[in-house]
């Protein structure tokens, strides 16, 4: 039971620090928000395709979508960090 709820904490928690982040680099302009939002962003969708395997849907096995979103949200920000630094 305290399963589902704690990967509907995490997604939203990415989800809510995308949206922050997103609003902090339309304020100030800075690429290295820019960057992390998008990381979040896509961690918020790989926390949505957790509950989808293991909540909604146990049966099918999408763990290698999940690891690649993952992956794909660590690269984009390791991107920003070494291509946007001042």
């Amino acid at each position: 039971m305290m399963g589902p709820i704690i990967y509907i904490l995490c997604a939203l928690t990415s989800l809510g620090a995308a949206l922050l982040l997103w609003r902090g680099y339309r304020r100030s302009g800075q690429r290295l928000l820019y960057w992390s939002a998008l990381c979040f962003a896509i961690m918020a969708v790989s926390n949505g395709l957790l509950i989808l395997d293991l909540v909604i849907l146990p049966d099918v096995y999408i763990l290698p979508w999940r690891s690649g979103l993952s992956q794909l949200a660590f690269f984009v920000l390791l991107y920003g960090l070494i291509f946007e630094s001042d």
